[in-house]
């Protein structure tokens, strides 16, 4: 377990346990959010965060990446070069309740792997967008996953519990 990727719907954690992994395993995390968002909800275009990518996955022989981004041409070559797939598949309302608890915690504030003026907040796009993710999008992500089986270890996580259980065995 030298290169992981960390994969999900929005609300499941993947940003916390890239880091409680990049912490416990004393590797490097990235954190896509933190690449594809710059200040004030404008990101990155697409050539730059490839590039900025690929420069990082080789430049390290160990890493932690969280974040899907899966409609982006690197995710392919993430999913190559990673040695462990980790997939948060916890449930649409397990997603929501998560996207909701984070969105009290940090009210009206940005979060420490956001870029300045990316405040937190939740709208009515985004609940729909993440209730999407987890009926379709992730069939669609698992079929592809699917096809690393033989090169790499992939880990689906139905529940935080289970989750947690894992981790702490590690």
């Amino acid at each position: 377990m030298k290169r992981i990727v960390i994969l999900g719907p929005s609300g499941t954690g993947k940003t916390t346990l890239g880091r409680r992994l990049g912490e416990k395993l004393h590797y490097p995390i990235l954190h896509l959010d933190t690449v594809y968002w710059l200040q004030d909800w404008e990101h990155i275009d697409k050539p730059a965060f490839h590039q900025y990518m690929v420069d990082y996955m080789r430049k390290h022989d160990t890493w932690v990446i969280d974040g899907n981004y899966s409609n982006n041409k690197h995710f392919a070559l993430r999913l190559r070069m990673a040695d462990t797939i980790i997939l948060l598949d916890y449930g649409t309302a397990a997603s929501l309740k998560g996207i909701h608890e984070r969105a009290a915690k940090y009210k009206h504030q940005v979060r420490s792997d956001m870029a300045e003026g990316c405040v937190e907040g939740v709208d009515q796009v985004f609940l729909q967008y993440t209730a999407f993710y987890s009926k379709f999008r992730l069939k669609w992500l698992k079929a592809i996953i699917r096809k690393y089986k033989n090169s790499s270890t992939i880990l689906i996580f139905k529940s935080r519990q289970e989750l947690h259980q894992w981790f702490d065995q590690l």
